[in-house]
């Protein structure tokens, strides 16, 4: 593995996370990522943002560690947030994901990564 994430966030499933972001094959770094503003921010425990480091194609990975299932759904919609082959967002029990890249490919290889792992 290429990454050694370690989350700072008091969740149910951050170490379930780690293990998600530590499986991805680039090598991410995490940035500054003020997600207060969102709507429906209230249903969130924390939130984070990874950039891999070394690609031609870089992908963005935002998680969102949600209260619930219904919450994470939820504040997708109301964010609006993209689904398209360059940004997709999912939701896996309380947790909520955007994975973005100009390579759609990467992006589908990511959310197969984060969806087909217990």
């Amino acid at each position: 593995m290429k990454n050694k994430i370690t989350l700072s966030v008091d969740h149910n499933n951050a170490k379930r996370m780690e293990f998600f972001l530590n499986g991805v094959e680039d090598e991410l770094k995490e940035v500054p990522f003020d997600w207060s503003n969102l709507k429906l921010a209230d249903r969130m425990t924390a939130a984070c943002q990874f950039i891999s480091t070394a690609s031609s194609h870089p992908i963005t990975i935002s998680v969102f560690f949600c209260d619930s299932y219904s919450d994470a759904n939820e504040i997708a919609k109301a964010n609006a947030f993209p689904y398209q082959p360059q940004a997709k967002w999912s939701v896996n029990g309380d947790l909520l994901y955007i994975v973005e890249s100009e390579d759609a490919e990467k992006v589908s290889e990511v959310l197969g990564l984060f969806a087909g792992k217990e």
